[in-house]
């Protein structure tokens, strides 16, 4: 494996090249090619049907025009099904073509879903949740598992929290429950629950379905961990009779969406005097310098390029009636487009199944990553005034990247803000994080008697982790320290066993009965251990070697366990396929609580009424499908940090004789009485199928209150103590949900959409003995840490500052307001409260960052093997945090500034938008100015491809051929002057949602693609 670069390595393509030879079935007969055409009654063709030879693991699938070929023998007989057919036998009697119609078969649309510990029919299912297959996740090309979720399915927001290579993304299922407990979802790979998997680390092209569980109906059984949804994630397995190797792949070129307009040299220059002679003090820059200035250098220019982006995979699936496989090796090289920025990620999958005789079975699914992140300096490495971003937006333009010898440029001009320059910041800081994951389990199925399944399931998630970070003298901090290195190793174990018996019968035709019971062990150990040290004669051999330095900085190490044991139990019972009952409980008992509280549970019931199955409907030609559902039930939240219920001790340092000594202290108070947060959620959905189910509909309303808040509360300071997390306080969330799908046209033009919206209320009731709190995080230097507020009867996630009412014209103004100390040219703000003062007591709510309106459409044409899919998503109503603004628009001199600052106030040019140059400026209030509309419009993917036929493709030995192209973020409408309204500097933070400052900016990408199947 090179150093510079990630490679899969031979042992991954000598394991996969291995693998391929199990399913090596030959078949002893004469054969001969048969091709034909498979449709449905109406003589619409039916693409991916599977034809397979009778007693063989010969077969194929139809292409986009329901066409087929294959070798069989001429006596053979050949089996062919598709979902929504009933499967057909056709006696091949010597002919090479044939023509196949299959039969409706309304049993065979009520598809499988995958629901916790099992699966259902969807049509038998109670509770509220929405699937996200493989074709939808293919029809965008994304690089994490998160992003295959955005604008697919109803009620599940998707923001990007990081918009650098391999960064991740916050999943908010029908809204944010907690304050100071994790708000993401639970994902559950292949049984396996993981909290948080939103990023990069899972390969998308693995992943057959997704399911997203929403109500507490579906997410009860996951108990403690269910209350901010569940995904279920299923990876492709191996089909019997279909033995296929698939090759994919795609190369893209990326580029910044939008460059924001800033300030040339020449125009910086002479704002820089026109501030300094505004206070009396003398211009910095003479007119013959700024003559000299000309455009300068544009920063953005310098830091953005065109990065390409481009994914190979390769498959091999299939099978027998007994075994059955899947094993695939993918690698991913994405360029970042700041310079310096990379993610690449290599992955092995293996999945078997094996059929030991009718009763017993065994299988296993195992997935290994390795991965490797060069990431450019963020927010972690010093706050946003480190970020590269934020220098190519603050530097100053009259200065060039190179000195006249060929060194980078570090610091900024004298005077101005001091950061170091963005191109050198990016090129002198060394960040490499390599992980290694492997997360798998194994599994056996046994029948004890007919109806009675015994299942047992061993698992395990390793992750490693290892951060090389070096400041080299090319960086603003580096050159001060004369270089800095730092190691992280983090490494993470988790065990889990799984114990489930499930028993179904029917009785008298017409009463059908799940019962499940489980008992199911998880636990994890994690470590990390951190070595630092500054002062190095010369940046060669960076992070290499510590100890070459001449200050060795404190170490850090740190360890923690957890565990969680849980019963399960559910039954699910129907009556005809007419009146469904799901009931569900689940207690769990959890390490992280106090002793008191060690075990909680949660309970749910739901009833659904299939109306379509009543006398009254069947039959009906235009109603197919219509059922009512109601649920109530408990899930739980335990995201928390361990040992929160425990007192703790801490170092503390002390100074004896003018000497720094470091002791041990206590550090957190007890609370024997920490419990989980409990989330009571209702649910009213109804599900609709029209014109022989070419149109689906799927509403659902909720209520959902979470009691019990893990809320972070500040102690009387005689306890010697700043906080404590206790149970305090309670929110919640309502709203609406609607899913449709129609086929428009249905022939040899095909037309199909996919559409969903959904709205969420997020309330907060009750905050124990406080009304309100301050919130949000501090912004880098600016150090704006009140820019929100938590208060009793709002949302979370609001904005908290003063109203600006424009620019004050006239010193009449000035004399007649609250700001008497003002002059003409600054900017106004709303006495709100009269008393002639402007102070705290004057803010007011300034927006929300949630939005109010959130959803996804999409549009499908087809014809001939040429298909064209056009995917939009967006949201309405939210606010964004322009925390840039601040410094853009500080008219100071001391940074650059953006272009808007043209249009300044001057007595010849009275702006009511932009204040005057003023080089002493106003301490930064926040206020409306820096709060705008984040509502957006995305045509998020356009994708154009074309399967070549399927007699075109035979005569190469292969079943399919598909070309693509697509363009992805392309079109953005929105009246955000920021980079990119999907913005989150503060990633998955509850309190700072929608902020924006020196944020790694969104992309926008055109990309070719190529699948091949054999």
């Amino acid at each position: 494996m090179k150093k510079n670069g990630i490679h899969v390595g031979r042992w991954i393509w000598f394991s996969f090249l291995v693998c391929l030879q199990f399913p090596a079935l030959l078949m002893a007969q004469q054969t001969a090619p048969v091709s034909g055409k498979v449709t449905g009654t109406g003589g619409d063709a039916i693409p991916g049907a599977n034809v397979v030879v009778k007693g063989t693991t010969t077969g194929t699938s139809t292409d986009a025009q329901g066409r087929f070929s294959l070798n069989a023998p001429s006596d053979g007989t050949l089996v062919i099904s598709s979902l929504g057919f009933a499967s057909l036998e056709v006696n091949i009697g010597g002919r090479s073509q044939l023509t196949v119609t299959l039969a409706e078969d309304q049993k065979a649309l009520e598809e499988v879903v995958v629901v916790g510990y099992g699966t259902q029919r969807k049509s038998d299912v109670t509770g509220s949740l929405s699937s996200v297959t493989s074709k939808d996740i293919k029809a965008v090309p994304v690089t994490g598992v998160g992003q295959a979720l955005q604008g697919r399915a109803a009620g599940v927001q998707v923001t990007q929290a990081s918009n650098a290579p391999g960064g991740g993304v916050t999943i908010r299922i029908r809204g944010g429950n907690s304050i100071n407990a994790g708000n993401e979802p639970l994902y559950v790979i292949d049984g396996f629950p993981v909290y948080n998997e939103s990023g990069a680390n899972l390969n998308p092209n693995d992943i057959e379905s997704m399911e997203i569980l929403k109500d507490a109906s579906a997410t009860a059984i996951y108990g403690s961990r269910g209350a901010n949804g569940v995904v279920l994630i299923t990876t492709k397995r191996g089909k019997s009779g279909q033995n296929r190797i698939e090759f994919e792949t795609y190369y893209g070129i990326q580029q910044v969406r939008k460059k924001l307009p800033m300030l040339n040299a020449t125009e910086y220059a002479t704002l820089v005097n026109e501030a300094n002679t505004n206070v009396g003090r003398a211009p910095v820059f003479t007119n013959e310098q700024i003559a000299g200035f000309g455009a300068g250098t544009n920063w953005q220019d310098e830091i953005f390029r065109k990065a390409p982006i481009q994914n190979y995979q390769l498959t091999a699936s299939g099978g027998s009636d007994k075994t059955r496989y899947a094993v695939s090796a993918n690698y991913l090289n994405q360029q970042g487009i700041i310079i310096n920025s990379k993610y690449d990620r290599a992955s092995f999958r293996f999945n078997f199944d094996h059929k030991i005789n009718d009763r017993f079975n065994i299988g296993t699914s195992l997935n290994v990553i390795r991965s490797r992140n060069n990431a450019v300096p963020t927010d972690a490495d010093g706050g946003s005034s480190g970020t590269v971003v934020y220098s190519a937006l603050n530097f100053s333009p009259t200065q060039p990247v190179y000195n006249p010898d060929g060194t980078l440029v570090v610091f900024n001009t004298p005077g101005r803000i001091q950061i170091g320059s963005p191109v050198a910041q990016a090129l002198g800081t060394y960040n490499l994080t390599v992980g290694t994951r492997m997360i798998g389990s194994v599994f056996a199925d046994y029948k004890i008697i007919p109806g009675l399944t015994f299942r047992t399931s061993f698992g395990a998630d390793v992750n490693y982790s290892k951060r090389s970070l070096y400041l080299s003298r090319n960086t603003a901090t580096g050159t001060q320290l004369s270089g800095q290195a730092s190691i992280i190793n983090n490494q993470s174990s988790t065990w889990l066993n799984e114990n489930t018996l499930t028993y179904n019968k029917t009785f008298g035709n017409v009463h059908n009965l799940t019962l499940l019971a489980g008992y199911t062990m998880q636990g994890n150990r994690y470590e990390s251990v951190e070595a630092r040290s500054q002062g190095f004669a010369n940046d060669i051999l960076t992070y290499e070697n510590l100890g070459s330095a001449s200050t060795a900085l404190v170490p850090a190490s740190s360890a923690s366990n957890w565990q969680l044991n849980s019963y399960i139990g559910r039954a699910n019972y129907d009556y005809s396929g007419k009146y469904l009952l799901t009931a569900t409980v689940r207690a769990d008992g959890s390490s992280r609580f106090g002793a008191s509280n060690k075990w909680a549970v949660f309970p749910s019931a739901s009833v659904a009424w299939r109306l379509s199955e009543e006398d009254f409907l069947k039959g009906n030609r235009v109603v197919n499908d219509l059922k009512l559902r109601v649920s109530y039930g408990l899930s739980g939240n335990q995201e928390i940090t361990q040992y929160q219920s425990l007192a703790t001790l801490g170092t503390q340092n002390a100074n004896f004789n003018n000497t720094v000594v470091i002791g041990i202290g206590p550090s957190r108070v007890a609370n024997p009485d920490l419990r989980w947060e409990t989330t009571a959620q209702a649910d009213v959905g109804i599900d609709v199928g029209l014109l022989s189910n070419r149109i689906t509909l799927t509403a659902d309303y909720y209520n959902k209150k979470t009691t019990d808040l893990l809320l972070s509360v500040p102690l009387p300071y005689v306890s010697g103590y700043a906080s404590a997390l206790q149970n305090l306080g309670s929110i919640r969330n309502q709203g609406f949900e609607l899913g449709i799908n129609s086929t428009n046209v249905n022939g040899a033009f095909k037309w199909t959409t996919a559409f969903n919206i959904a709205a969420n209320r997020n309330k907060v009731l009750n905050l124990g003995d406080q009304t309100e709190f301050a919130s949000g995080d501090a912004s880098g230097h600016l150090q704006l840490p009140n820019s929100g507020l938590v208060r009793v009867g709002e949302q979370i996630g609001l904005f908290y500052g003063y109203q600006s009412s424009g620019i004050f014209q006239t010193q009449a103004e000035v004399d007649g307001s609250a700001q008497k100390t003002a002059k003409p040219g600054d900017r106004r703000y709303v006495d709100q409260n009269g008393d002639g003062a402007i102070n705290a007591s004057d803010r007011v709510i300034l927006g929300y960052a949630q939005p109010k309106f959130f959803g996804g459409l999409t549009n499908t044409f087809s014809y001939k093997g040429v298909e064209l899919s056009i995917f939009m998503q967006g949201t309405s109503g939210n606010s964004i945090f322009n925390i840039n603004r601040f410094e853009q628009e500080s008219l100071t001199g001391v940074s650059n500034q953006s272009a808007e600052t043209l249009n300044r106030w001057t007595p010849t040019n009275p702006s009511n938008t932009i204040p005057r140059a003023n080089a002493v400026g106003n301490a930064y209030v926040l206020s409306s100015r820096q709060i705008e509309d984040g509502s957006y419009l995305r045509v998020k993917n356009i994708n154009l491809s074309y399967t070549l036929p399927s007699a075109l493709v035979s005569k190469a030995k292969l079943y399919n051929v598909k070309v693509y192209v697509s363009a992805q973020n392309w079109i953005t409408f929105t009246n955000y002057s920021g980079f990119d309204p999907e913005v989150n500097r503060f990633g998955q933070s509850t309190l700072s949602q929608g902020s924006d400052y020196g944020s790694y900016p969104g992309n926008k990408m055109i990309l070719a693609g190529l699948n091949i199947g054999l």
